[in-house]
């Protein structure tokens, strides 16, 4: 099953990125990859359960997702 998850999770990243890059979809694409982003970060980036430097890696990772999630947003709204 993390195989099927791995793939299908890099098929639609893949997929979405092109749909930004060529401008087809792109609230769409974005607003796909922002619940992506978000659902990635809660199951592998938890900082809540971490202590020490592994949390403050994670909390590093939600910092720049964060700032990924700002810019899809800013994309999904442009477009509207």
């Amino acid at each position: 099953m993390p195989k099927l998850v791995l793939t299908v999770g890099t098929v639609f990243q893949i997929s979405a990125g092109l749909l930004l890059i060529f401008g087809v979809l792109v609230p769409f694409a974005a607003l796909g990859l922002v619940v992506f982003t978000v659902t990635a970060s809660v199951m592998f980036l938890s900082f809540w359960t971490m202590q020490g430097p592994a949390r403050d890696a994670a909390v590093n990772g939600w910092q720049s997702n964060l700032a990924i999630i700002g810019g899809l947003l800013i994309a999904a709204a442009h477009w509207l």
